[in-house]
């Protein structure tokens, strides 16, 4: 009797993690679906050329720099209106160092969105570093005010000229590059 007592007993534990294992099955099987963690796109634009000046201007020596950067942006959509006819504008005040084969420059920027977005402008803070082996320059900063504020922003941009009779030496210091972005331009936050 004892045995048939335990093989009972056994059964009864089975059938218990059977039905606790069906409940739980059940359960996942109508729990909603879990986002993605991570970052979303909220801005993008695909367009993003102008141009950069630096004071003293650029030559083959490391030196600190004050630089201005402005871009047009165009083809702009976001996460919550879609499309946006028009253009935006990125202008940034930046220092540090910088020369013709490395630039470390950090300051603020402010994104004005095409006005058919209905946005305020994004204010934040931006750096630019580079180049890398294709001459691509990485631009990333945060925005701490104004429309997507707490994300992030980033591009790639690549010079497509400089200002005339420019070598890089002291005579001829490159004063002004001109740039065209090779991905576009993305705001970014968290969707934790």
């Amino acid at each position: 009797m004892s045995n048939r007592k335990n093989r009972v007993l056994a059964g009864v534990v089975v059938a218990a993690a059977a039905g606790a294992a069906l409940i739980g099955t059940a359960s996942a099987a109508n729990a909603a679906p879990v986002a993605p963690q991570g970052l979303v796109s909220v801005e993008s634009c695909t367009s993003a050329t102008g141009s950069t000046t630096y004071q003293p201007g650029l030559t083959t020596v490391t030196r600190n720099q004050t630089a201005q950067l402005s871009a047009t942006l165009g083809g702009c959509s976001n996460a919550f209106n879609g499309a946006s006819p028009g253009t935006g504008a990125l202008n940034a005040n930046l220092t540090g160092t910088a020369s013709t084969t490395v630039t470390n420059l950090r300051g603020t920027f402010v994104i004005s969105w095409p006005t058919a977005d209905g946005l305020n402008p994004s204010v934040g803070s931006l750096g630019v570093t580079g180049p890398d082996a294709q001459g691509r320059y990485t631009v990333s900063g945060s925005i701490t005010s104004g429309a997507f504020t707490g994300s992030t922003v980033g591009t790639t941009l690549l010079t497509i000229g400089t200002n005339p009779g420019a070598n890089g030496s002291n005579e001829h210091p490159v004063t002004a590059q001109q740039f065209v972005n090779t991905a576009p331009l993305q705001v970014r936050r968290s969707n934790w």
